[in-house]
């Protein structure tokens, strides 16, 4: 099965995860010797994990490596634990709902961090579910290019008009981010939505659009990819607004007008046919604890119907402080929330491999003087250098294990990805062999279609187990 190649940009907004800045390993900054200096020796003063705390952003290029997701599994990823560990959770009524997605779609919801914003690995996933059970649609899209970030390929939030964006990462708030953790406000009082799936992927028409938001829309009009007017009808609801199109479409411009307090948060695409959902909502930067500062996320999900929700969370934790009691607390946090407005919904765990961050090694050096005009040299100094390289994130493993006790406590089903990746020392097998991108945290386009597929196999030996 193939997948048309694609570089994606990410815009990594996040306090915690390296932003894709790439260090020498010889980055010295202190003044350098003088050519005719010779270094006679060098001795490690002190070592330190660099700051990565600060809000940046960057470009990471993802090279399009990869346009295959059935690529060859590498021997160090450990095929025997690529299974979800239920911990007494039933998955019956799961595998029930995958029997009768002929009839009804079934809806599932990835939440994550930047390795979810991108929409590679869940996007592999998506493709491979989709292709055993049918297109039921694209499913959840957010305005992220809007907000200023970057956004999936696979579709097209866009407008002509101008917004007041909004990020789950940004210090505060200008208004509510909702459920999705992007939100937008139309800098008037009325304006356009254009909503499209790309056609070079899957064929994604949809003929159903829920637009997720907070206050007043009113829609005035709905126009096709030509710009020509289409019948429509739309239901208006507390959170959101329900358009109904009498025909497939690929491409529709939204006209509306609002009261002055709407908030738009994303839409959803449905084709009205049986099959398989994968939303997917994913945050540069994000951590359980951004989230549990939404506050009502289960009660955004609930309208997407979920039954299953996926929680991939846990890597930027490793770049700040960690408290086991707090992250457990946070993970409970996010877990019950969701629960709450989803009591019906399965929840699966998954824990982040292992990966690396920077680390600034400083070094006294010896360096003979300058030689003179009558030949001798200067008397011998010691200088101080600062040389940047890579080590692995000690704090990854805890996290995992934070993880996988929570699931096995409060029966709750986890991916172990860590383990599947390869475990301790998987990091420098990804760099090896290209599935890692240059931050060492992120993938390549190939490292993410091996784990959307390593995934998607989990899933597919979970609905063929019993338990």
């Amino acid at each position: 099965m193939k997948q048309t190649a694609r570089k994606i940009l990410l815009l990594i907004a996040t306090p915690f995860i390296g932003a894709g800045i790439v260090y020498s390993q010889t980055a010295v900054t202190t003044p350098q010797a003088a050519d005719d200096e010779e270094v006679l020796g060098e001795e490690i003063v002190s070592s330190e994990e660099d700051d990565e705390t600060e809000l940046r952003e960057s470009i990471v290029l993802i090279p399009e490596e990869a346009d295959d997701i059935d690529i060859p599994i590498p021997s160090f990823i450990n095929k025997g634990a690529n299974h979800i560990i239920f911990n007494g959770a039933d998955w019956g009524g799961l595998r029930k709902a995958f029997t009768s997605s002929a009839s009804s779609p079934v809806s599932i919801v990835h939440i994550g961090d930047s390795h979810i914003q991108a929409d590679i690995s869940s996007g592999t996933t998506r493709e491979l579910l989709q292709y055993d059970f049918g297109n039921a649609g694209r499913g959840l899209i957010t305005p992220l290019k809007l907000s200023g970030t970057n956004e999936p390929t696979n579709y097209s939030f866009q407008s002509r008009n101008s917004w007041i964006p909004n990020k789950l990462m940004s210090n505060s708030w200008r208004q509510t981010v909702g459920f999705t953790g992007t939100s937008i406000r139309p800098a008037t009082s009325s304006g356009e939505l254009t909503l499209s799936t790309s056609e070079r992927d899957d064929y994604n028409p949809f003929s159903s659009v829920i637009i997720f938001h907070a206050g007043r829309l009113s829609v005035n009009g709905v126009r096709g990819s030509q710009g020509q007017k289409l019948q429509f009808r739309a239901i208006p609801s507390r959170d959101y607004t329900h358009i109904i199109l009498p025909s497939q479409e690929t491409k529709i411009s939204v006209d509306f007008s609002s009261a002055g307090d709407l908030t738009v948060f994303g839409a959803s695409l449905s084709g009205d046919r049986p099959g398989v959902f994968y939303h997917a909502i994913g945050n540069n930067g994000a951590a359980y604890d951004t989230y549990n500062r939404i506050g009502n996320v289960g009660a955004g999900l609930n309208p997407l119907q979920p039954d299953l929700v996926i929680i991939s969370l846990g890597t930027n934790e490793a770049f700040g402080r960690f408290d086991s009691r707090s992250f457990t607390r946070a993970v409970d946090n996010l877990v019950n929330n969701i629960r709450t407005s989803n009591p019906d919904a399965l929840i699966l765990l998954t824990t982040p491999m292992e990966c690396q961050r920077s680390v600034t090694t400083t070094k006294k050096v010896t360096v003979r003087g300058k030689k003179r005009r009558n030949g001798r040299r200067g008397k011998s100094r010691t200088v101080n250098r600062k040389v940047k390289s890579y080590a692995v994130n000690t704090k990854i493993a805890p996290i995992r294990q934070a993880i996988l006790d929570y699931g096995k406590e409060n029966g709750i089903a986890v991916y172990d990805w860590y383990t599947v990746a390869g475990g301790n020392g998987a990091s420098s097998s990804w760099i090896s062999n290209n599935l890692f991108a240059g931050d060492r945290v992120h993938h390549t386009h190939k490292g993410y279609n091996l784990e959307g597929r390593l995934l998607y196999e989990a899933i597919m030996d979970a609905l063929r187990t019993v338990n």
